[in-house]
């Protein structure tokens, strides 16, 4: 890794250097990590929306179905059991799932620095310096990403900024998007094609994963 990686302006001009953290950007790749913490924040995101009914909740079955005896029939008690066509469901897949995981914090750290490392070397990390938009505006934001060359990108802001109009202004833009550098995640990082860093942002991620 080069000891300084160049830094562009929103106009695609370089305006200086930046000096990287190597226990952050020279880290080795840990694939098994990257796919642990892609799983969960996929699994996380999940929603339990499966709701399946067993009999006490299906309606009808209020009666019994037909005489005890003497019909050549299986006793039956009611309509709702899960025997019957239209009867409730046993064991099925319902809403109180919880699929919410967890990982320790070090090894969300570890697994965070390996991705920016892989996407540093393979030339997906672009870091330009810091700046303002006065006014939310897509059209304005849009033409950053265009200049630096950026088809489908995400950029990151620092989280103590106050940079709400860079988040708002990408909002309603298809292929991009801006985090904050508690909102990074790798899915995102892996799914762009590009990753813009303010300087700002770098500084804080940096003392962020040095910790």
């Amino acid at each position: 890794m080069p000891e300084k990686i160049e830094v562009l302006n929103k106009a695609n001009k370089k305006v200086g250097s930046v000096d990287l953290n190597d226990g952050v950007y020279n880290s080795p790749l840990k694939e098994s990590l990257i796919k642990d913490f892609v799983l969960l924040t996929l699994s996380n995101k999940r929603l339990g929306l499966a709701s399946t009914k067993i009999r006490k909740f299906v309606s009808g079955g209020g009666i019994k179905p037909w005489k005890q005896k003497g019909t050549g029939r299986a006793r039956a008690g009611s309509i709702r059991s899960p025997l019957f066509k239209g009867g409730g469901t046993i064991f099925g897949p319902t809403s109180d799932k919880n699929f919410k995981k967890d990982m320790p914090k070090k090894a969300r750290k570890a697994a965070l620095k390996s991705a920016l490392s892989f996407l540093l070397k393979e030339g997906r990390l672009v870091f330009i310096e810091d700046f303002e938009l006065k006014n939310i505006k897509t059209k304005d934001m849009k033409s950053i990403f265009e200049k630096l060359n950026v088809e489908k990108g995400m950029i990151i802001i620092p989280a103590a900024g106050k940079d709400q109009n860079i988040i708002k202004s990408t909002r309603n833009l298809k292929n991009y998007k801006a985090v904050t550098t508690n909102e990074t995640s790798i899915v995102d990082l892996l799914k762009y094609e590009k990753t813009l860093i303010t300087l700002k942002a770098n500084e804080e991620l940096e003392r962020n994963l040095s910790i």
